[in-house]
């Protein structure tokens, strides 16, 4: 059955892909394609800047409300056609990485005010992008939030304690402190073995099936705490723990605990699976100024209309990794590798530096020494045909952002 959902799945893909190719050859002038690559690669450029902007062909929504009390941004703006960033001793023009890394929204914020705007592929202020990923962070520190409410008495209590669905499973028995780490030891990967994320959302989106009960089945790899392991699975769990300690649905506890409270300006909306819970892990789809707004409440310490709102320790833990496991360092290959904390990436070299990442080049970038935040949407990078160096390495990310959350680039 496995095998056959595979075969499925990448026929569909190639069905895509050749569709997709075929219309661009009516809908864009030939004198616009410069070369074969671009008329391969952009076409899917296009299609995922339509899709991460209308997620709700792919999966239903529940819809956020903008808060009542939204915080208006002052905008001081700067061009990107000003600023360049240092690479390897060359002085590399951000337009240049605009272009190559398919940005389609870049805003940077230094001390609360707007410094950068910028929109590319069709998207523009008003429109919701899909976060991937980075939607994870959005939970974790609703997390925080649940302990400081007492909803939650301690990170090392049990999952099963909150959610019992999970009670006599391998996740149930696990630490929610383990959970946050990615390092539950459950034995999932991403693009491995089976189930793999292919099969979870084939499952979720495709067929419809509880999330709940889908995780529930997976068995232990190996004990909690013991190392790193990157999984989807692992966020959906502490939703399904947030909504036991609340009595209440995920959404309703993102609406009333952070959006409302933290004055985000614009609706949003969060994927549900096929029974109606929302997917912890993924899903989010919010403005760019959303976005960028979780990273400026970071940099205020969390401070909700003049009220803490997380324990004194968290800002500790998001900033440094938990564990030996989770420091950043190299593959292999020799290629650098970022580390992690509690649902968010700590990049090489970091001083109270970290960020929400999701798929395709979704970025929050929190700067909470310099007090600065860079947010990012993208399309991601070609997929077919992509010259070499056109990929934006670690190094050239982390360049890239540490210059845009400098003060002296905006002086």
């Amino acid at each position: 059955m496995q095998a056959f959902k595979r075969v499925i799945k990448a026929t569909g893909a190639l069905l895509l892909i050749g569709a997709i190719a075929f219309a661009t050859c009516f809908t864009k002038p030939w004198d616009d394609l410069q070369s074969w690559r671009f008329f391969l690669t952009q076409p899917v450029v296009a299609w995922r800047a339509d899709i991460f902007t209308h997620w709700g062909v792919i999966q239903p929504l529940a819809e956020l409300r903008a808060s009542t009390n939204p915080r208006v941004y002052k905008r001081d703006l700067t061009s990107p056609d000003t600023i360049s960033y240092s690479l390897d001793g060359r002085r590399i023009p951000l337009t240049n990485y605009l272009d190559r890394a398919n940005i389609s929204g870049l805003m940077v914020l230094h001390d609360g005010v707007i410094k950068l705007e910028y929109y590319a592929h069709g998207l523009d202020a008003e429109s919701r992008n899909h976060l991937w990923s980075a939607s994870k962070s959005f939970t974790s520190t609703l997390v925080a939030m649940g302990v400081y409410d007492g909803k939650i008495r301690s990170l090392d209590d049990k999952v099963e304690e909150y959610a019992p669905q999970f009670a006599g499973t391998a996740y149930g028995e696990t630490p929610i402190r383990h959970v946050l780490m990615m390092s539950s030891g459950i034995d999932f990967f991403h693009d491995k073995g089976t189930p793999n994320r292919g099969d979870m959302y084939w499952d979720i989106m495709q067929d419809r099936q509880d999330f709940d009960k889908w995780v529930a089945k997976l068995p232990r790899r190996v004990p909690s705490g013991t190392d790193f392991n990157y999984i989807a699975t692992d966020t959906h769990v502490l939703s399904a723990v947030l909504r036991g300690a609340y009595g209440k649905p995920f959404p309703q506890i993102v609406q009333e605990r952070l959006w409302e409270r933290g004055g985000f300006g614009g609706d949003a909306s969060w994927g549900l699976d096929g029974v109606g819970h929302a997917m912890g892990h993924l899903s989010l789809s919010v403005r760019l100024e959303e976005f960028a707004n979780l990273g400026q409440l970071y940099v205020e310490d969390l401070v909700l209309n003049g009220e803490q709102s997380v324990p004194d320790d968290w800002f500790s833990m998001v900033e440094n990794p938990q564990a030996d496991f989770q420091e950043p360092g190299f593959d292999e290959a020799g290629n650098m590798r970022e580390g992690y904390s509690v649902q968010f990436w700590i990049p090489h070299d970091y001083d109270q530096e970290f960020m929400a990442a999701g798929a395709f080049g979704q970025y929050l970038w929190i700067d909470r020494r310099q007090g600065t935040v860079v947010a990012q949407f993208s399309v991601g990078e070609p997929v077919l045909f992509a010259k070499k160096e056109d990929h934006i390495s670690p190094k050239e990310f982390a360049a890239v952002m540490r210059t845009l959350a400098s003060k002296e680039t905006f002086k």
